[in-house]
């Protein structure tokens, strides 16, 4: 062996020794590392835990937490807990947030602190949203918290502790940052005892209840840089000598009580406030006003959402985020001099407010970066303004203002830094206009420009240029032409597109090119032929695509099932066709809203392939879709929302829908469902059932029960039996229509006497044939009531004014529960190129929010049907009795009714004469007596309903002069016709002294018997009209008999023939007779 080949041989041996010895003390460090990850007392402490957590849930839920919390394994690897490889392996955070579900307000659920004292290196401890009501320790009492010495952050919020938990934080001595934010303290902050908390830095108290600051106590906390008492009742507070030593930096007073300044005892001490936060108080006048001049390091100050109608605070000038957004606020040049004047301003929010003048001094602020003036009157020389603003800016915000005429975009030459640029005008259309030698020297991310006229040349000399554009909104544009797919391809970075409410007619999509786009809306534009093929190769990442209200036709494409993220599909109101692709039901899993109502589509809905898992919102109204719903549904086990009105389908509702737990818009009307009264749907969360306009039969079972359902619509099916009690004790109900079916008995008779919210009863045309009962004005919220088309007897009950007809408690609270809110999907829209800023810029493209279906409701007044949506369903009120067999008088208590607005009690058979109560009804709108035996004159009082448009007291037997004056001259004689004794005008009858005697007994009969005579013609009409008809529906009938069977018209025949015979025999007999 060589020299070389031996060194080569001891090189590779101690190559080989080295890797064997690293690769065993790896082993050793890796086996150490699992011996120490998880120390035993730590492993039991925590199945302690996990034992006692599980005996705060209900029977049945206790293996859902924590399922890696076993015997076996390393602890330090379980979900939700944390250990320290440079504390020895020791626990030092544990995230137990959300755990246990929420609790009764009466429920006792205490927390045992002695559980934790297992993990003496815990550092960090989340319990939130646990609904903890208190602390316990029965080892080491209030001091439990003090044998935890590294513990520093601990959120408790979201829970129901309230002041009891003070004397354990007198203990927390360690702790640095303490969430306890929605929960139920109250009182004096800061409680007495806390004083020990000294080395607090953040203390988040947001939604409690204390009412007064304290600045004594404030001066305990001598390390603490954040306070936030937002959303609580503070309205004063005390000042305190030591507030010197208090490095408070942030505090947080929004939503509280606040409403002047003088309420803020000593805030002028706390000299290293840097954010001071007070939106959303009560302030309206600037008396005070030198109370924040003294904060010297004073840099954000947020007054938004107040009352302010000046701005007379002296603020200090080292200011540089100002927030004035949602006051009252019509500056003049002298209170823009105020703001002018903080020469280290960076931001400034002014939006929502009533500023009519341009600021041309922001001019001066040469570090102005954010300008927000949006939703202002401001009007006046647009581009002027734009061109002396300094050119430090990156966001302006111009939208929904007042401006008119034209704006040159050659006003933001001076601009090097822009990337926020929107503009907007709600009284015309602004001109967008720029030269053509003029380039940008800016790149936008964010261009928002609706309900403007954009030239040519602002498309071609400036959009064209701009390649780093993030989002544009160029709705209500007046665009026409091609969709301008060059902006996708200019743009990489393009997330967003809005240009609904153009008059563009045609989409062409680059076919290779693949976009990230995320959001797309062309929706209400003009545009015709079918979607492109391939649209989601092109777009394959879209979260968002509206194609609403234009001209489609064709299919759905079926490469949309490529868009595996797409979440908000809308592609309603066009003239689609088609069955639903296969690819796109089992493709679109992430998709939460899917819109294709008044379309042409087909076939069948949801075949067992469907896959559509993640679906809350389904809009099929309007349709042709028939057979019956399939169970590939039930694989959206989180749908919310159903609507397949309108629609072909037939069939019994399966029981299998009644699995579909979240369930709680259902909305089946209009299509030729058959079968019994649904039982399957009584989900705790159903809120909405509409299965009207089909075929489905029977009674409502008795025990029917429907927890949270607000409106319940059956109209126009077969129903029959009575009603049970139950439905209208049911808690939530607002509306319920049972008009057009055939239910009878006794109605209202089994009410209990609990408050019902119940605002919308509708019975018409049914067979109910009892007396109206006065339970029904336990009802009193009720404000539309439509008994009509029955055959109610007996008078008319007095009580109606207790009903919110007569402004019944509560009448608020309905019009708030009709108006609410839903929220289907929450897409937003600008999620990655937001403005970083300090403001809460308020920004309304800024998601795809989904409202729920309004409440409508139609009623019969002013003889047509209206229909009632949002707050005006709220404030009206109808009463309507018509077409019954009720007797007696009005009575006069019909004037109590101070809210009604419609009342119809015509085609009945009641007497007496008109009350004069109703003309305490001013806000009445229909009054129909007409078709009664009413007597009497018509009370001269009613000519002051200047609310009336329309007035029917036909038919009756009134008498005297007509009282033509005041609102009444708006009438015709049309009113009053059948009425033989009134006179004046409008009628051609004169009012002579002979004619105002009362008309002796001979004439009256003469008339009694004309009007019988009248009656008895108008029957014989339509005696003549049915017999016609029956005649021409019977030949037809024979006819078409005839024509199909033909062995059965020769039977026919032959039996005619026979009667010829027979007759002509007769006849020969009688003649030779």
């Amino acid at each position: 062996m060589s020299t070389n080949e031996r060194r080569w041989w001891w090189v590779k041996e101690k190559k080989q020794i080295a890797l064997v010895f690293i690769t065993i003390t790896m082993m050793l460090q890796f086996q150490m590392k699992g011996t120490v990850g998880c120390l035993e007392t730590e492993r039991m402490g925590l199945l302690q835990l996990k034992s006692y957590l599980k005996n705060l849930l209900d029977e049945g839920e206790e293996d859902t937490i924590l399922k890696s919390w076993t015997r076996k394994g390393d602890c330090c690897i379980w979900e939700r807990v944390k250990c320290s490889e440079a504390n020895g392996g020791h626990v030092v955070d544990l995230s137990l947030g959300r755990l246990i579900p929420v609790a009764f307000e009466s429920e006792t659920r205490l927390l045992n602190l002695s559980l934790f004292h297992s993990f003496p290196q815990l550092q960090s401890l989340n319990l939130s949203w646990n609904w903890f009501t208190g602390l316990s320790d029965h080892v080491h009492g209030y001091k439990s918290f003090g044998t935890l010495k590294k513990l520093i952050t601990v959120d408790f919020s979201h829970n129901m502790f309230d002041n009891s938990i003070v004397p354990f934080l007198s203990a927390a001595t360690s702790f640095k940052t303490l969430y306890l934010e929605s929960n139920y303290m109250e009182g004096v902050f800061p409680p007495q005892g806390l004083a020990n908390m000294t080395n607090l830095k953040v203390l988040n108290l947001k939604d409690n209840s204390f009412s007064f600051l304290s600045g004594q106590g404030l001066a305990d906390f001598r390390e603490l840089e954040v306070l936030d008492l937002s959303f609580n009742g503070v309205n004063d507070s005390e000042a305190s000598q030591g507030n010197s030593k208090v490095k408070l930096k942030t505090l947080d007073l929004t939503y509280n009580l606040f409403s002047d300044f003088s309420q803020l005892k000593g805030l002028e001490n706390l000299q290293e406030l840097a954010v001071l936060k007070l939106r959303g108080n009560r302030f309206n006048h600037t008396l005070s006003t030198h109370v924040l001049k003294d904060l010297k390091k004073l840099q954000e100050l947020d007054l938004s959402d107040n009352l302010f109608k000046d701005l007379g605070l002296v603020i200090p000038t080292s200011l540089q985020v100002l927030d004035l957004k949602r006051n009252r606020l019509s500056l003049t040049n002298e209170g823009y001099l105020r703001i002018c004047r903080l020469m280290n301003l960076m931001e400034l929010d002014l939006s929502s407010n009533a500023l009519t003048d341009l600021p041309y001094c922001l001019s001066n602020l040469t570090d102005l970066r954010t300008l927000d003036l949006s939703n202002n009157q401001l009007n006046g020389n647009l581009s002027s303004f734009v061109f002396g603003l300094p050119s430090a800016l990156e966001y302006l915000s111009l939208l929904d203002n007042n401006f008119n005429g034209s704006f040159i975009l050659n006003s933001l030459v001076n601009q090097k830094r822009l990337t926020v640029f929107k503009l907007s005008s709600i009284v015309g259309m602004i001109q967008v206009q720029t030269e053509s030698s003029w380039t940008a020297s800016f790149q936008l991310k964010i261009l928002h420009l609706s309900n403007c006229s954009l030239g040519s040349t602002m498309l071609e000399n400036f959009l064209l240029h701009q390649r780093d554009l993030c989002f544009v909104d160029l709705s209500y544009n007046n665009l026409t032409g091609t969709f301008p797919a060059w902006l996708v391809k200019n743009n990489t970075k393009l997330q967003t597109i809005l240009l609904s409410g153009n008059s563009l007619t045609k989409l062409q999509l680059p076919t290779t090119l693949v976009h990230g786009l995320q959001v797309l809306d062309i929706s209400s534009n003009m545009i015709f032929g079918s979607v492109q093929e391939d649209i989601g190769i092109v777009f394959p990442n879209l979260r968002y695509m509206n194609f609403s209200s234009n001209h489609f036709q064709g299919t759905i494409p079926s490469s949309i099932g490529d868009m595996k993220g797409l979440q908000v599909l809308d592609m309603s109101s066009n003239g689609l066709h088609g069955q639903l692709p296969k690819t796109f039901l089992g493709g679109c899993y992430s998709l939460k809203v899917l819109k294709l109502s008044n379309n042409q589509l087909q076939g069948g809905v949801f075949p067992n392939h469907a896959n559509l898992t993640s679906l809350v919102g389904l809009y099929l109204d309007g349709n042709n879709f028939t057979g019956s719903l399939e169970m590939g549904l039930l694989k959206s086990e989180k749908l919310t929302l159903l609507d397949i009105s309108d629609n072909m389908f037939s069939g019994m509702l399966p029981l299998w829908i009644g699995r579909m737990s979240y369930l709680s818009y259902l909305y089946m009307s209009g299509n030729q469902l058959k079968g019994p009264f649904p039982f399957q749907l009584q989900s705790r969360f159903l809120e909405v059932m509409d299965i009207s306009h089909n075929s489905f039969s029977g009674s409502i079972p008795s025990n029917v029960n429907f927890p949270s359902l607000r409106e319940l619509r059956l109209q126009n099916n077969e129903f029959t039996d009575s009603v049970p009690g139950n439905v209208f004790n049911a808690a939530t109900l607002e509306v319920l229509d049972l008009r057009n079916n055939r239910f009878s008995g006794i109605v209202l008779n089994t009410m209990d006497e609990e408050a019902s919210k119940l605002r919308v009863l509708l019975l018409r045309n049914n067979s109910f044939q009892t007396h109206i009962s006065e339970k029904i004005c336990r009802l009193t919220e009720v404000g539309l009531l439509d008994l009509s088309h029955n055959r109610f007897k007996g008078a008319i009950p007095s009580c109606f004014s207790k009903m919110s007809f007569g402004g019944a408690e509560g009448y608020e609270r309905s019009i708030m529960s009709l108006v609410a809110v839903f929220d289907l999907s929450y897409i937003t829209f600008l999620r990655n190129c937001q403005y970083a800023s300090h403001l809460n810029l308020d920004d309304s493209v800024r998601n795809g929010y989904q409202a729920k279906p309004a409440t409508i409701v139609d009623f019969l007044t002013k003889s047509r049907y209206e229909a009632y949506q949002g707050d005006i369903l709220g404030y009206m009120h109808g009463l309507d009795l018509s077409s019954n067999e009720l007797s007696g008088s009005i009575p006069d208590e019909i004037g109590d009714l101070l809210n009604i607005r419609s009342l119809n009690l015509s085609s009945n058979r009641l007497t007496g004469s008109i009350p004069d109560s109703i003309s305490k009804l001013k806000r009445l709108e229909s009054l129909d007596v007409s078709n009664n035996k009413l007597s009497g004159s018509i009370p001269p009082l009613l000519a002051d309903l200047n609310s009336l448009g329309y007035f029917d007291v036909s038919f009756n037997s009134l008498s005297g002069e007509i009282p033509f004056k005041g609102h009444l001259v708006t009438f015709d004689e049309m009113s009053y016709r059948g009425n033989a004794l009134l006179c004046g005008l409008p009628t051609n009858e004169s009012c002579n002294p002979e004619r105002v005697a009362e008309p002796s007994e001979s004439k009256r009969g003469k008339e009694e018997e004309e009007e019988e005579e009248g009656d008895g013609v108008m029957d014989m009409v339509w005696f003549y009209w049915t017999c016609s008809a029956v005649y021409v529906s019977t030949s037809f009938s024979l006819f078409v008999f005839l024509w199909i069977d033909s062995r059965w018209s020769r039977e026919w025949f032959y039996r005619v023939d026979l009667l010829v015979l027979h007759l002509q025999r007769l006849k020969d007999g009688f003649i030779c007779k």
